[in-house]
């Protein structure tokens, strides 16, 4: 009897800020139609497509952010804009990032209970682990953030043990953090503690690389606003930033804040990487992403991860495809 290897197809992007009503913002028109109709034919062809959810959906006007013009922003998502997400084709959405407690606990209640409704899985906040049936395999998702009331990813001990409870229940262990500095100047993996207007941030290299020898099976960043390097640790791939994906309002889409990749990734039924693709989309001439005939996201992903990562492990096509470099020859 032959036996066939399933594998899984997934979809990744960046931060997602729908479009904010709060201090002076307005949401996208026509009720967010518009976000996603390029992006929806790569999410729909992902077995599960993956987000993360730059801030609350909520209507409550009880902000407990300390806001300054230049330096912190409040996030508030009109709840019906939700079902652009659900429409697009995600299924499980990140809460854990520095916008999350914008609008408190009411935020946070509204944000899972319009998520539920919709039929979207949350994972983020503290404890909250998202699993999800495909026809033969079970996949878990556990997010990682740096803000309170979030599985936080400075607390290694902590991450490797929700990894492991979430390995010994799944057949597919996927995390996705938010984590790094911010900004043009945060491009790069160090390997360091990173740390943004001296809030400690995180060293997302030896937590993302931490979690793999827990049992995550894939490991996708967000936070820095860009892109960064990706690489092949112990056999999976860990990207350590996205950056931006689909932004109406209140976040700068200038120069590099504007490439938006979404990264589609094959495993096999064990977890070990088979191939990936990054497709590139653009923010620069609107605040939601279109397809980039210049291919500016992979491009920059792959300089980056050969820059940082001395290749990462990986080798790269033309096409924003790129896969795992084989073995040398034995000496």
């Amino acid at each position: 009897m032959i036996l066939l290897l399933l594998s899984l197809r997934l979809a990744f992007v960046g931060d997602i800020m729908l479009g904010s009503d709060w201090g002076g913002l307005t949401p996208p028109p026509d009720s967010g139609r518009a976000l996603f109709s390029e992006a929806k034919p790569f999410l729909d062809s992902a077995d599960i497509a993956v987000g993360n959810l730059e801030g609350p959906l909520t209507t409550s006007s009880a902000c407990t952010k300390k806001t300054v013009k230049g330096k912190s922003y409040a996030f508030r998502m009109p709840p019906y804009l939700a079902l652009s997400l659900k429409d697009a084709g995600f299924d499980v959405l990140n809460t854990a990032n520095n916008h999350a407690n914008d609008f408190g606990e009411e935020g946070k209640r509204q944000t899972i209970a319009t998520l539920d409704s919709l039929g979207l899985k949350h994972t983020g906040f503290t404890g909250d682990i998202a699993y999800l049936e495909t026809e033969s395999l079970t996949v878990a998702v556990i997010g990682f953030g740096h803000s309170p009331g979030c599985n936080d990813i400075r607390d290694t001990p902590k991450a490797k043990a929700l990894v492991a409870k979430a390995d010994s229940a799944a057949d597919i262990v996927v995390v996705t953090f938010h984590g790094g500095a911010e900004g043009p100047s945060a491009l790069h993996v160090r390997g360091e503690t990173e740390t943004f207007y001296g809030e400690n941030r995180g060293n997302v290299l030896v937590f993302a690389r931490a979690c793999v020898e827990a049992g995550a099976d894939l490991v996708v960043g967000h936070g820095p606003h860009v892109p960064r390097a990706m690489e092949i640790y112990q056999g999976r791939l860990i990207a350590y930033s996205l950056g931006n994906f689909c932004t109406w309002n209140g976040i700068n889409v200038s120069g590099l804040g504007g490439v938006a990749p979404m990264l589609l990734v094959e495993v096999d039924s064990t977890g070990k990487f088979i191939r990936g693709r990054v497709v590139s989309f653009t923010q620069q001439k609107a605040h939601y992403p279109q397809i980039d005939p210049g291919r500016e996201a992979f491009k920059l992903m792959r300089d980056l991860t050969l820059e940082d990562l001395a290749g990462g492990g990986l080798i790269f096509g033309e096409d924003g495809e790129f896969y795992e470099k084989p073995p040398g020859p034995a000496r």
